[in-house]
């Protein structure tokens, strides 16, 4: 039996910290891995690993109820990377440049359209209640994360996704009723 898999074994019946360490570099080395087979650079793949290692050593006395330690890194391994992969889509709304936009278009009057739209948007954010503008805003033009946004608004993180998730709605609502009209 090898030395890793020796210290997998001895793993349940009680974790310390040196115990740890010596699973770590093997469960590190096959986190790097998966996230590099998911086509992550190679220091996001280490960022991720420290995430994954942190998150097993703060589960280090749950640990006991996997049958493969290394079978769940893969799984938090790739779930991180999914987690980034959606946080990074999110698109800054003043990345747009809309005199580009509309100097693409052909027509002056679809552009006239368009800027009116704009406008009309940018009002119907600027009415939205403080907290959720504050909330849109940051995660929206400052591509702050939930946790970043909850720490400076003092809120729980969940507080933060609901206030965003009314904000959007609120605004979906302005945009049915303006194209009732």
């Amino acid at each position: 039996m090898t030395d890793a898999k020796g210290a997998f074994l001895r793993l349940y019946c009680v974790m310390d910290e040196r115990e740890f360490e010596k699973i770590a570099v093997v469960l590190r080395k096959k986190a790097v891995a998966t996230c590099l087979s998911c086509g992550t650079d190679a220091m996001q793949a280490d960022d991720v690993a420290q995430d994954v290692l942190l998150r097993l050593w703060q589960m280090r006395n749950t640990l006991d109820r996997y049958r493969s330690l290394e079978a769940l890194v893969v799984v938090m391994a790739r779930n991180n990377i999914a987690s980034l992969h959606r946080k990074g889509h999110n698109v800054p709304i003043t990345t747009v440049n809309h005199e580009q936009l509309t100097s693409q278009m052909v027509a002056p009057d679809e552009a006239l359209i368009s800027t009116q739209e704009m406008a009309w948007l940018n009002d119907a954010i600027k009415k939205l209640p403080s907290t959720q503008y504050a909330v849109l805003h940051m995660r929206q033009v400052e591509c702050r994360s939930y946790d970043e946004i909850a720490k400076r608004l003092g809120i729980e993180s969940s507080t933060a996704r609901s206030l965003l998730s009314r904000a959007r709605l609120n605004l979906l609502e302005e945009i049915k009723r303006r194209n009732r009209l």
